[in-house]
């Protein structure tokens, strides 16, 4: 009999006490983990160069957008390993603390 997968060994220790499991996942950080990824995939969506100018200026925010649609394909991770650490600190800085952030999506009203 071949053994269990590390999966299935995950999912058979939920079974019987699922409370006492969830609580085991919180006090481990899976869930916070699983919370931060989320939000990764949510700014992989979004970012586009309204957000990238709202957060650099307009200079920087459209070279950052070009290069990430044009170089790294729209691919966050590929982008943050070739971007500063200092801008990608800023970045997930504002997604963490920025509760307007995805409201920059958008391109904004003209002034009259």
């Amino acid at each position: 009999m071949p053994e269990m997968s590390r999966y299935e060994l995950f999912s058979a220790a939920a079974k019987g006490d699922i409370k006492g499991y969830r609580d085991r996942l919180k006090g481990d950080g899976t869930f916070q983990f699983c919370e931060q990824v989320t939000q990764l995939q949510k700014l992989n969506s979004h970012i586009n160069v309204h957000l990238l100018t709202y957060l650099f200026g307009e200079r920087i925010g459209a070279h950052m957008a070009q290069t990430f649609v044009t170089v790294h394909e729209r691919n966050l991770l590929s982008f943050f390993s070739r971007m500063s650490s200092e801008y990608r600190f800023f970045i997930l800085h504002e997604l963490k603390n920025n509760e307007q952030l995805f409201l920059h999506c958008y391109a904004p009203e003209k002034k009259s």
